[in-house]
């Protein structure tokens, strides 16, 4: 089983943390988005485990971080109560997945004006 999540296309992406960056609390939130979605389209690879995700530090190799939604990351900068760039590129994908739900397609109106006028046939029938 692969674990490595498959994120959405890279301007689905840029349009969510544009969004989050749009209602960024302050500064270091926005840097903390900026630098996930920097992370995000240079190819980041985030892998789901259980409870959260694991992805590698951004400054040194062989260093892995966990970002769990009831615990947050055990980065450094988390862990001083600062805004990290892990959870943040885990905000961003959420965000873009909420674009790519697949939706209903709508019917055509002549289609639904066909359907109201052959369910009106039948209620007429019944009185």
């Amino acid at each position: 089983m692969e674990a490595t999540i498959i994120l959405p296309p890279l301007e689905l992406l840029d349009q969510a943390a544009a969004t989050l960056v749009d209602r960024a609390a302050d500064a270091s939130h926005e840097r903390a988005l900026n630098k996930g979605l920097w992370n995000l389209q240079a190819g980041l690879e985030i892998r789901a485990t259980t409870n959260g995700f694991l992805m590698p530090s951004g400054t040194r190799a062989g260093v892995i971080h966990r970002v769990s939604h009831t615990f947050g990351c055990n980065c450094e900068a988390a862990a001083k109560g600062n805004v990290c760039w892990h959870s943040a590129a885990i905000a961003i994908v959420e965000e873009a997945q909420r674009d790519t739900r697949p939706t209903m397609p709508a019917l055509p109106m002549g289609d639904k004006l066909a359907r109201a006028r052959k369910a009106l046939e039948l209620v007429n029938e019944l009185y």
